[in-house]
């Protein structure tokens, strides 16, 4: 869960690795798609460089 003090970045992280880990999940189901899976991680990965150039910026 997400604490008052974290970042809009950190926030979307989380909830892309949600997303992320939903999608892996579904694999050798029906219901897999791997283009939303891809989808998912790609967004995953901008928003942890998000957070890293954040945290970078931060000091």
């Amino acid at each position: 869960m997400t604490g008052a003090g974290e970042s809009a970045a950190a926030r979307r992280l989380a909830e892309a690795s949600r997303a992320a880990t939903i999608e892996l999940h579904k694999q050798g189901t029906p219901e897999y798609d791997q283009r939303a899976h891809q989808r998912a991680v790609e967004a995953e990965r901008k928003a942890a460089e998000a957070v890293a150039a954040e945290r970078e910026a931060q000091g």
